[in-house]
């Protein structure tokens, strides 16, 4: 960049701070590096203004420009006040202070120095001429501190010394390297022996008193004729020395070894402090987090349970407040427990007070997951969230948070949700303001609290998990006792005995898919000699269709009434007389009209909107003649068989009952010869499927009836074989329920 001349005068500093932003932004130096330049050159050109010229009576100019390399940028401030060199104004033994922080009035040799790698002062044809050398990025590897009086053998070495590779700093003397050991984490320190012998050796003995350790291996550069010298330094720390002249290929190999050295032992210092931790968290795990797990298990009260998980949770945590989510069926993190010990807030478990907040939604209104809340992330990712902040917590939304704590004068600050894992995410952990008790402040939640908490939450969730379980075995064991007082009460619906008319043969089958069926059947005898066969198909399965099988039941036995005081009566009109022995059925029609028309108009009127409907056969047979009268209300097609064959389909007559109001239904007439078989049945016999879900088919099992049976209970059994057959390992699909009525041949 071009030079900048401006007057010697307190006004005029802001164009050199502007200048050397302006060469830092050009450089690409960062942030930090650019503040650490600016305080620099800013602190020497304050100087020259206020003490080279204004209280020496003098005036005159500053200038300032700069150059840049590929690794470093250099600024020049050159002024023509009273000679002044800031190493002479270094604090040999003065305080530390932060260049983040400077110190109010003072110190600014040490902060112009401390800032950058390299400072030179010199004298130049009366003026003075201060230099500023910064590396244009953060060194990436070793960092190695030079300390010489003699500036032209330190700027010799340095420049050898980064053409090699690692980043160089330089200081002509103690005061200046200790500015830059305070500012500075080094690889290693080469020390002039006239550097490190001044003053009783101080450089050196400050360096051991360093109790963190910070710097590296520290190398004194020395004549061959100092070994006593040498020796004294080796007492104080140092791990090696070279003579001059400096063979520079050793002084590389030697460097090279002390480096790997110390990469060794900070290796094994890191090992060593793993090591701690993982016994120190094994001796959390044997001594605190099993046993704990041993107790949660132990605790038969659920709420006390959820309780204990959160108070454990923040005393093993040191943990200010705690939170437990638990997943529920409806897709939300539902609060259970949450305890604030220091605002003296405690809801769920326990306290009997309920949780005043809302539940978090896991999904969106368009079905897309939240991932706005913490704790509903951590739940669809089953990962832990740790945020030292929640202030500064880009992406997620603390909303609730901040007006808990404005409403509440609290302040949350570290965050640590936890996922309760058990194959799938069950709940969430959330614990708030890690504490430190050695100073009364909230701190991050560290690694450590991490994992102690991630272990007491595995074991949480296994213990909530079976507790779940338990309950879920408990409600089915019930749900089981009533399904088999269902199946008790719907048994007691079908009749305990099939009525035997002389001649003739009732047998039925009944093979519900689950304990509850949505089929049933009725057998019954009227007081007019008659017989009434009912088979019915609630749609659907399970007990909601049993429940409507119920229902349609009572109501056909209710309707049907009419049909128990039938006389027997003349042939109807649409008899032909070539068969004058036929009964008159006008009025059994009329009846079994009224029975089939009113249960259909009381199941539209009061039960449509559950969507429930019922196909059916009804038949009532007049067992002296063999004539049977009957309404299909949407049903399979019973069959008449005589010798294996089918004789007649009993099609429908009417729609299903419970559809229409206005639905109409029409009586059927057949007549069963001598050896005549009536095969009534559900769609559960002609819908049953093999392992690959073939269905059986009416034409198939109808196909494979035998032309000789011994009775209609032996023409069950073998259509059950069939089924069975083709069945195979696939299970029941549906109910079945088959009615089998033969007359004698």
């Amino acid at each position: 960049m071009d030079a900048l001349t401006i007057p010697g005068t307190v006004a005029a500093l802001g164009e050199v701070t502007n200048y050397v932003l302006a060469a830092a932004a050009a450089a690409g130096l960062d942030e930090k590096m650019s503040y650490r330049l600016r305080l620099a050159v800013d602190e020497i050109a304050t100087n020259v203004v206020t003490h080279g010229y204004a209280e020496a009576g003098l005036s005159g100019t500053l200038t300032i420009w700069a150059d840049q390399d590929e690794k470093h940028l250099t600024v020049y401030l050159e002024d023509s006040g009273v000679t002044y060199d800031p190493h002479q104004a270094l604090p040999e033994n003065g305080p530390r202070p932060s260049l983040e922080e400077p110190p109010v009035g003072g110190l600014g040799a040490f902060l112009a120095l401390a800032g950058v790698n390299q400072f030179h002062y010199q004298q130049i044809q009366g003026r003075n001429r201060s230099t500023f050398v910064v590396r244009r990025m953060e060194p990436t590897g070793d960092h190695l501190l030079l300390v010489d009086k003699d500036e032209l053998r330190l700027n010799a070495l340095a420049r050898w010394l980064e053409e090699w590779g690692p980043a160089v700093s330089t200081a002509t003397g103690k005061a200046h390297a200790l500015a830059l050991l305070a500012a500075w984490r080094f690889d290693a320190v080469l020390i002039d022996l006239a550097v490190a012998s001044q003053n009783d050796f101080a450089l050196l003995r400050r360096l051991q008193s360093e109790a963190e350790g910070r710097q590296g291996p520290v190398i004194v550069l020395a004549s061959p004729v100092e070994e006593i010298e040498i020796s004294r330094c080796i007492e104080l720390g140092v791990v090696d020395y070279l003579h001059y002249p400096l063979d520079l290929a050793l002084l590389k190999l030697r460097l090279q070894a002390h480096l790997a050295r110390r990469d060794l032992q900070t290796e094994a210092a890191s090992a060593r402090l793993a090591l701690d931790e993982m016994k120190h968290l094994a001796d959390q795990l044997r001594l605190v987090i099993l046993p704990l797990g041993i107790a949660l298990s132990a605790e038969k009260e659920f709420d006390r349970l959820l309780e204990r998980i959160v108070v454990e949770a923040k005393r093993i945590c040191k943990a200010d407040a705690g939170t437990l989510y638990l997943r529920a069926a409806d897709d939300h993190l539902h609060f259970t427990i949450t305890q604030t010990d220091s605002l003296g807030v405690a809801y769920g478990g326990t306290t009997g007070r309920p949780v005043p907040y809302s539940p978090l939604p896991l999904y969106d209104e368009n079905g897309a997951p939240n991932y706005h809340n913490v704790a509903t992330y951590v739940a669809h990712h089953g990962r832990t969230v740790n945020i030292p902040d929640v202030y500064q917590a880009p992406g997620f939304d603390f909303s609730g948070t901040r007006v808990f704590d404005q409403a509440n004068g609290y302040r949350s600050i570290s965050c640590l949700t936890v996922p309760l894992k058990r194959h799938d995410v069950i709940g969430v952990l959330q614990l708030l303001n890690a504490r430190d008790p050695g100073h009364d402040l909230t701190i991050p939640f560290s690694e450590y609290h991490q994992l102690v908490a991630e272990s007491l939450a595995s074991q949480a969730a296994i213990v909530l998990h079976n507790h779940i379980l338990r309950q879920r075995q408990e409600e089915l064991q019930e749900f089981g006792r009533e399904l088999e007082i269902a199946r008790q009460i719907q048994a007691s619906f079908l009749p305990v005995e099939l009525p035997r008319p002389p001649g003739w043969e009732i047998a039925v089958r009944f093979r519900p898919a689950r304990v509850v069926a949505g089929d049933f059947y009725d057998v019954f005898a009227t007081s007019g000699g008659r017989i009434g066969l009912v088979v019915a198909d609630v749609c659907g399965k399970g007990v909601g269709a049993a429940l409507f099988m119920a229902l349609v039941r009572s109501l056909l036995r209710a309707f049907a009434q009419r049909l128990e005081n039938q006389p027997r009566s003349g042939p109807p009109a649409s008899i032909s007389d070539s068969e004058p022995d036929r009964p008159v059925l006008s009025e059994t029609a009329d009846a079994l009209l009224d029975t089939i028309s009113l249960t259909n108009l009381y199941l539209v009127r009061n039960h449509l909107q559950t969507n429930m409907f019922a196909t059916l056969f009804f038949g009532v047979l007049d067992p002296s003649t063999g004539y049977l009268s009957y309404v299909n209300g949407g049903h399979n097609p019973p069959a008449v068989l005589n010798g294996g064959q089918v004789r007649l389909r009993l099609a429908p007559t009417g729609p299903a009952v419970g559809l229409r109001a206005d639905a109409r239904f029409e009586v059927g007439e057949a007549h069963l010869a001598p050896a005549d078989v009536l095969l009534v049945y559900t769609d559960g016999l002609t819908e049953a499927r093999d392992p690959h879900g073939v269905m059986l088919t009416e034409k198939r099992f109808l196909s494979l009836i035998p032309a000789q049976l011994e009775s209609a209970g032996a023409l069950l059994d073998h259509v059950e074989s069939v089924v069975q057959a083709h069945v195979s390992v696939a299970g029941q699909y549906d109910d079945i329920t088959i009615l089998a009525v033969k007359r004698a041949g």
